[in-house]
């Protein structure tokens, strides 16, 4: 699911909720300071981490509406109304929750950030909410709605990441005219393919493998089409 995990966001509804509406104001007196997100930033993370907790418990085919309203004490119409459909509100706690475990590293260098990023993927995978990240992204493989919803999350995902390799082409540490998109799906294939594919377990060593084989390439000669 990282092609469905590896991409994070705010929701729609948190932008919606933060947006200023034009009216009549009355000047105020100075006064304390709002909080920064409140009640709605909270609805929003008890909401999230509900969802995470279902999915891993239960499945996608069981989670619903009416189990986060129960665990929340949300109202089904306030999370209706600010997420409209189970797949979004599913979609959205999945990438707060990459944003959360996979964060994008600065570390000065292209080599040692994608080996922190793989490592951070690794044990992400590994873990029982990956896992069941994982497994949810299996069972609703075929509902259209998740497919939508997970490509668009996949393509902002890959915006949010693309700064760090432009750091490194700026850095001269990459060419210009790297395949971004191909070289980052490359990297983050073999955790798949050992994981899901294989069955064999992830050991420490593997990101560091994997990354400085891609940037040290093993083709001797000119290539030939």
């Amino acid at each position: 699911m990282q092609g469905s995990l590896a991409l994070a966001r705010q929701s729609s509804y948190t932008e919606r909720m933060n947006t200023p509406h034009p009216g009549n104001t009355i000047p105020a007196t100075p006064g304390p300071r709002r909080r920064t997100g409140g009640r709605s930033a909270r609805i929003q993370a008890t909401v999230f981490e509900a969802t995470i907790q279902l999915l891993q418990e239960q499945g996608y085919e069981a989670w619903s509406f009416a189990s986060i309203g129960e665990r929340t004490g949300v109202h089904e119409t306030t999370l209706y109304r600010r997420w409209k459909t189970k797949e979004q509100l599913v979609i959205d706690a999945v990438a707060s929750q990459v944003a959360q475990d996979i964060p994008i590293p600065d570390t000065g260098a292209l080599r040692s950030d994608l080996i922190q990023l793989l490592q951070s993927l690794r044990t992400f995978l590994e873990s029982a909410v990956g896992q069941a990240l994982i497994q949810t992204g299996i069972a609703a493989g075929n509902v259209p709605a998740i497919s939508i919803l997970s490509k668009d999350y996949w393509q902002r995902r890959s915006t949010l990441l693309r700064p760090l390799f432009e750091r490194a082409i700026a850095r001269g540490e990459l060419s210009a005219q790297t395949d971004i998109p191909l070289l980052f799906e490359m990297l983050i294939g073999v955790l798949y393919v050992r994981l899901f594919l294989l069955r064999e377990p992830l050991d420490e060593t593997l990101p560091e493998r994997i990354v400085d084989l891609a940037l040290s390439g093993v083709y001797i000669g000119k290539p030939t089409r």
